[in-house]
């Protein structure tokens, strides 16, 4: 399964192309390529964003939102199994807002 900065194709994955310019985005560092709207910091739209709750209308309309997002994403039971690490600290995150 293609993690976030893949579908995206923005360059701030380790060792990416703007990493440079815009740093290496947290969700890299945190390994939350399936889970990147539970966390902020990310690049949404060109732009680095700010809280979760602040760029939440950008990812109800995003392609990794769509696809991964646990209620009702086209491949959230894979990134449930797949990736029951990241699934775990993703629901640690949903406790704790």
């Amino acid at each position: 399964m293609k993690n976030c900065w893949e579908i995206r194709n923005c360059g701030r994955e380790a060792g990416g192309a703007k990493v440079a310019e815009l740093g290496e985005c947290v969700a890299s560092k945190e390994n939350f390529g399936h889970s990147c709207w539970g966390i902020a910091g990310t690049l949404c739209g060109g732009e680095v964003q700010g809280s979760v709750r602040d760029k939440h209308g950008n990812c109800l309309v995003c392609d990794v939102f769509k696809a991964y997002n646990r209620a009702t994403g086209t491949a959230a039971q894979d990134v449930m199994v797949e990736h029951s690490d990241e699934n775990r600290r993703y629901q640690q995150v949903l406790r704790h807002r």
